[in-house]
């Protein structure tokens, strides 16, 4: 096995890396494992809450310790408890990183309901939901589709990505799709949230053609809670129950998987290459 450091990015600190059980140095980057057949795996976990999600994956990924796993929660508290639960024994030999940001559509701050569990997220000045003004702080914010683009270099990498952005996935999203940086992930597990929401349904509409324009097909949908059934009776992904109908299922807690079609043969390298290429 090699080990190879990946190019920082910038205004990235407070990164802890679970392996080493530390806090990287302002000089450390991502170091991410690449393999002598040059194959590279990363998971990336956006809203992993308490970890649970990253303890799923583990789970029910098969050689998932050859996986670099790396995860954003910009929550305090769910930040701590996300460190506690992949610092146990059993997770120790794993390349996980927790990185305390908001994966976002800028750099820069972004006000954040803080304190509220799964329910923790961006907060929009202009909402007319109440809130508590004592749960809300701003938070350091990065570009996750600069990120990425910077962040996976090797041609061969497959990357994983789950997004849990409950009201803001469509976002992110859509700065991925213009950015031409959506097809460098090979296979995504996307939370719809508040489907019913009259507000979000032409853009989830949107995206949904668009991941199939950049050749992705949707597999299934899944439970959150169907999920946690099969992990904790510790069975395999089979016996998680797929759905094929996402319109009889929860506003909440639903993923649905898109996976790249085998006919997507030009490399998630080449998109990075085409956007930097209109630049000039």
């Amino acid at each position: 096995m090699n080990s190879s450091t990946m190019s920082s990015y910038p205004d990235i600190s407070g990164i802890y890396t679970v392996y080493g059980g530390r806090y990287l140095l302002e000089n450390e980057t991502l170091t991410l494992n690449v393999y002598d057949s040059g194959s590279h795996n990363v998971y990336i976990d956006i809203g992993c809450f308490n970890g649970e999600t990253i303890e799923h994956f583990i789970h029910f990924t098969r050689n998932s310790i050859l996986y670099d796993i790396v995860t954003f929660e910009p929550d305090p508290i769910n930040y701590r408890l996300c460190k506690e639960k992949l610092s146990q024994k059993k997770y120790r030999d794993y390349n996980i990183f927790i990185i305390p940001k908001v994966a976002w559509i800028y750099n820069g701050k972004v006000p954040y309901r803080v304190g509220q569990g799964q329910k923790s997220g961006i907060f929009e000045k202009k909402s007319k939901k109440k809130s508590n003004v004592n749960n809300i702080m701003e938070l350091d914010a990065i570009d996750f589709s600069a990120w990425l683009s910077k962040f996976i270099q090797y041609k061969d990498t497959k990357v994983h990505i789950k997004l849990s952005m409950p009201g803001y996935e469509s976002r992110i999203l859509q700065k991925l799709v213009v950015d031409e940086t959506l097809a460098i992930a090979h296979q995504w597990d996307v939370e719809w949230a508040y489907r019913s929401d009259p507000h979000l349904f032409v853009p989830r509409i949107y995206l949904q053609l668009m991941f199939d324009s950049f050749g992705f097909t949707c597999t299934s949908f899944t439970l959150l809670d169907d999920v946690r059934h099969a992990f904790n009776a510790k069975l395999p992904y089979e016996n998680v129950t797929k759905y094929f109908n996402l319109k009889v299922l929860p506003d909440s807690d639903t993923y649905t998987h898109y996976v790249q079609r085998p006919s997507v043969t030009e490399s998630p390298r080449l998109w990075t290459t085409r956007v930097n290429s209109k630049k000039h």
